[in-house]
């Protein structure tokens, strides 16, 4: 057993991220000020639970995520811990794991995070099913940037995507949020259809759009795999569902931003990107 601090070093920046403060902050910015009148136009007043954010290049998903994330900051919230429920894409490590780090690092800085309540979770901790995987690590410049306050991290690791496992992320998160205090924000890490024409894929996410916005996650689950609907974290997402269930029965879901990689760099072959909010 490690005596000091480790560290998770990051695997990612210069390729998924830009690989200095400077860069992000940059990048980050000609998005809000790109989105700023989307944004003004949107209003929300309950707490926001979490929400559905995009894991790829920033270049390419920024306009997208800043959605959420200016939500976030705007609400005027302090989570003290962010859970990021993200896929598996190399497959490695457990069906589902936390990560044993105590700190996460990017160019931005240093993240702790939330040892206790990962323990209280109770699943198996895997540096292995991080070692190559990025779909929670892009996430921590978004958090860097907006949230203005400290904050603590659990990425959780989901490599087996169903409905049990999702209800029962859900519910240890839930359980052990309270016991211990926290205020949270729960973020699912997901793209949506992948390598598809933008006509193609847009019906597609839509079958997948409409079950999370009726709060169906297992129709989600349904739909994704009758008609093989390539979104990468559907698990992630039956699982901030199934948290937000938890939360309020009525919560409520909110489509911020959609759009995919062809309107960065032209092609026929595309990934598709949302950014939805929950709320009580």
């Amino acid at each position: 057993m490690q005596t000091h601090p480790s560290i998770r070093q990051p695997g990612v920046a210069g390729m998924f991220y830009p690989a200095s403060a400077d860069e992000i902050h940059y990048l980050l910015e000609n998005a809000l000020e790109k989105e700023g009148d989307a944004i003004d136009n949107q209003t929300f007043s309950g707490t926001i639970i979490g929400g559905i954010v995009p894991h790829a290049g920033m270049i390419y998903c920024a306009t997208q995520a800043v959605h959420l994330f200016e939500q976030v900051r705007r609400s005027g919230q302090q989570p003290g811990t962010v859970v990021i429920a993200h896929p598996n894409h190399s497959g490695y490590g457990p069906a589902m794991s936390t990560d044993g780090h105590h700190f996460w690092e990017t160019p931005m800085g240093r993240v702790p995070a939330d040892l206790e309540l990962a323990a209280a979770l109770d699943l198996p901790v895997s540096a292995e099913a991080q070692q190559q995987e990025h779909s929670a690590e892009v996430l921590l410049p978004y958090l860097q940037y907006f949230l203005p306050t400290e904050f603590r991290i659990i990425p959780v690791n989901i490599l087996r995507q169903n409905e049990e496992a999702a209800s029962r992320l859900a519910e240890k998160v839930f359980a052990a949020s309270k016991r211990l205090n926290r205020e949270l924000l729960f973020l699912a890490s997901s793209d949506f259809s992948h390598f598809l024409s933008p006509e193609e894929a847009e019906p597609l996410d839509d079958m997948v759009l409409n079950k999370i916005l009726e709060k169906d996650t297992e129709g989600v689950y349904q739909t994704v795999n009758k008609h093989r609907v390539s979104v990468c974290g559907h698990g992630p997402i039956m699982a901030l569902m199934e948290y937000a269930r938890l939360c309020n029965p009525e919560y409520k879901v909110y489509l911020l931003r959609r759009g995919h990689s062809g309107e960065v760099s032209p092609s026929r072959k595309v990934v598709n990107y949302m950014s939805l909010l929950f709320e009580t």
